[in-house]
């Protein structure tokens, strides 16, 4: 527990399926004034054979922080309030199938995303609306319902933001589902590595699953090496409202005015200071 909301009356249940599966566990509480990833540093100069995390997104991902260049693997028993992170890697919502897993299951590698050169993140980074509704929408979650109203006319009120999109290799092999009106690319577009447009938001996911448990790229794969870059741009905002809703529900719809990239790197800049996000955070 730690970075979410702590969860005490799970603890039982979490021992006793631990030790279900003949796990011997030492248990470590994270601190309001202390980031997860020191627990994990010191996990690996113990000598610990696993880092178990049991907690939600925040958790996870601050101890997966700590242990990128280590060499024992992270195992997560998700307890959170969306658990995104583990959705995509199909680890299961049940306290003893997770633990179930953790003896059982197979270690994999994963892809990490990162912004700027240091900043880390394992669901997704957003540029635009998304990013401005954020610390809002952790207010609501945290019990402040008055913020309904402002968040939704921060919504109402925010407008297309001119960017200019690079990608790391042309338009037409990154695209991945073409516009009906761009099937047919013009050679010199598309050979294109760049171009400029209005958006609502652009997420760069490495995950199908960010946010509010939002289903933002159902076609990212968390181990191909590639970010899925996801770009709003003709958008109404009743339109856009009723598409994540939909998707918060997980029902994922492909719509014509979604365009998705499938990059190893982008770049996005503005003349404007726009929001940015980190997996959520500022």
């Amino acid at each position: 527990s730690g970075i979410d909301e702590p969860n005490p009356m799970k603890l039982p249940e979490i021992i006793a399926a631990l030790e279900a599966e003949d796990i011997r566990a030492e248990l470590a509480f994270t601190k309001p004034d202390e980031s997860p990833a020191l627990i994990a540093q010191q996990a690996v100069e113990e000598g610990y054979d696993m880092v178990i995390v049991a907690g939600g997104d925040g958790t996870v991902s601050e101890v997966a922080k700590g242990l990128l260049h280590a060499p024992i693997p992270l195992g997560i028993v998700p307890i959170g309030t969306y658990n995104n992170i583990a959705r995509s890697l199909n680890i299961p919502m049940d306290v003893n199938q997770a633990c179930f897993v953790l003896a059982h299951g197979q270690v994999k590698s994963i892809d990490v995303g990162q912004a700027n050169d240091e900043h880390y993140f394992f669901e997704a980074a957003g540029v635009g609306l998304d990013a401005t509704l954020f610390p809002l929408g952790e207010e609501i979650k945290g019990g402040r319902w008055g913020r309904m109203l402002q968040a939704f006319r921060l919504a109402m009120d925010y407008q297309p933001q001119r960017l200019k999109i690079e990608l790391d290799r042309p338009i037409a092999q990154a695209q991945t589902h073409p516009l009906p009106s761009q099937r047919f690319l013009r050679r010199e577009i598309a050979h294109k590595r760049e171009f400029k447009l209005r958006a609502m938001l652009v997420v760069i996911a490495n995950a199908p699953y960010y946010g509010a448990g939002f289903m933002v790229a159902p076609n990212a794969i968390v181990d191909d090496g590639l970010i899925n870059v996801t770009i709003y741009r003709k958008f109404s905002k009743w339109e856009l409202v009723r598409h994540f809703w939909s998707i918060s529900r997980g029902q994922y719809h492909y719509n014509p005015k979604i365009e998705i990239y499938q990059v190893e790197m982008v770049r996005i800049t503005s003349i404007a200071k726009l929001p940015v996000h980190i997996d959520g955070h500022p």
